[in-house]
């Protein structure tokens, strides 16, 4: 008896021991499954990095990371926002958010993790002042921002070839200096728009608005926006009646009001329709000739080729300050990376996200896409600078070094403001001046706004 309780005994151990040896490979087999499964990502963003970019960094990072997908998706700013107050308001929204100092970053605030602590290693390899200043634009006691790169506006660009044509030698400074050179176009090229600029765009009115105030007051913009000063004070009065008396003396045209940025204004720039055109620092690889192209064959300059202009120089310049002075420019952080704070409730997703965000920061993806010759961005990685092999032309490499010099010593304050409606409703003042609005009712109403 004693025997046959032992052999039952064993027995029962055996099996025991043998379901515990299948469950625990049962295990081992369920976490190897769930390891070979890949994490999606979803990516949003606008303007950068590009649909073609996107295909350049997917590739490398999943690549890099095998059981990581990235889904990504590129829009128009106007869509964007539509988008993501969308997602958003249903509680969703993307994993990866491309973000903007200003309006974008204010409003979606709540939704974004901090990321101080978990991208900590990262952050501290970028350029200190520039992270400060991501805290900053973040509200001060956290980083809902990594800073991809730094741009400013607004700059002229210019065909210089046209420019030689016209017997123009020297670059304008002032108002003055303005109306000669736009005389001379005139006379030599009748057939030619000597300034364009695109304000049929709310995303760009708004940095129109500012550019001006900034020019009678460096920094008012961002004083209006803390209410330090009202939107209707004398000083942006008087901002506004600097834009009017350029419209007056046929600088700029009143049908720049039915005109986007991209495509219609650089168009006829690249076309060589118009002289010069207004533009973001963003847009500083349209400087280089399209015989210089990338791996792929494609120009830097990619609005270029099999254009007019394939075969002239271009450059570039700061916006005369046209209220005297210094020219003035508006940016700081242009494009940036945010992570939804959903990501905090699922840790093999934030982990992913992380790893993303140092591939697109410090690592192969910054320097695709700001390390690369023709990027638009001044990168904020530590060390870095443009690439200037592409600017072959002495007014293209002067182009760069004044679009990087403004930006590094004549920034005048950030791009946008904090509440989306007073930026959109800057961009109305903008247009209804120039229409011929009476400025003061505009500001007024502006005011109000603001107020609301």
């Amino acid at each position: 008896m004693k025997t046959t309780s032992k052999i039952i005994l064993a027995s029962m151990l055996i099996f025991c021991l043998m379901t515990f040896s299948v469950m625990a490979s049962g295990s081992q087999e369920e976490a190897t499954d769930s390891g070979s499964k890949k994490i999606v990502l979803t990516w949003w963003t606008w303007s950068l990095p590009t649909v073609e970019d996107f295909v350049v960094i997917k590739k490398g990072f999943e690549e890099k990371y095998p059981n990581i997908e990235l889904q990504t998706s590129v829009n128009q700013m106007d869509d964007y926002r539509t988008k993501l107050q969308a997602e958003f308001s249903s509680g969703a929204g993307p994993d990866i958010i491309g973000m903007q100092p200003g309006s974008l970053l204010t409003q979606y605030n709540p939704f974004l993790m901090n990321l101080e602590g978990p991208a900590g290693d990262t952050l501290s390899k970028l350029v200190p002042a520039v992270v400060a200043d991501a805290k900053k634009r973040s509200g001060g006691d956290s980083i809902k921002l990594a800073p991809l790169g730094s741009a400013a506006t607004m700059f002229v660009y210019y065909n210089a070839t046209y420019f030689e044509q016209a017997g123009i030698t020297k670059l304008p400074t002032d108002l003055e200096s303005m109306k000669e050179v736009i005389a001379k176009l005139k006379a030599t090229f009748p057939d030619k728009l000597p300034l364009t600029i695109g304000l049929k765009d709310s995303w760009f009115n708004g940095d129109v608005f500012s550019m001006f105030a900034n020019m009678v007051e460096p920094g008012i913009t961002e004083k209006a926006d803390n209410g330090e000063i009202k939107w209707n004070d004398p000083k942006f009065v008087k901002a506004m009646e600097i834009l009017k008396s350029l419209v007056d003396e046929g600088i700029i045209e009143k049908e720049a009001l039915g005109v986007s940025v991209y495509e219609d204004s650089i168009g006829m720039w690249a076309d060589g329709k118009a002289v010069m055109h207004i533009n973001g620092g963003w847009a500083v690889g349209m400087l280089s000739n399209p015989v210089n192209v990338n791996a792929e064959g494609k120009p830097y300059a990619d609005r270029r080729g099999g254009r007019a202009t394939d075969n002239d120089v271009f450059g570039a310049f700061p916006v005369p300050n046209f209220a005297g002075g210094e020219p003035v420019v508006l940016g700081g952080i242009d494009m940036g990376l945010s992570l939804n704070k959903n990501l905090e409730k699922d840790p093999a997703k934030l982990d992913a996200a992380l790893k993303l965000l140092d591939y697109m920061l410090v690592g192969d993806g910054r320097t695709y896409q700001t390390g690369k010759p023709g990027a638009g961005l001044i990168p904020s990685l530590q060390g870095a600078s443009l690439n200037k092999s592409i600017y072959q032309d002495k007014a293209s490499s002067d182009g760069v070094d004044a679009i990087v010099n403004a930006t590094n010593n004549n920034m005048a304050g950030p791009r946008g403001v904090s509440n989306p409606a007073v930026f959109t409703q800057m961009g109305i003042v903008v247009q209804n001046v120039v229409a011929g609005n009476d400025i003061q009712a505009e500001l007024d109403s502006l005011q109000l706004v603001s107020e609301k």
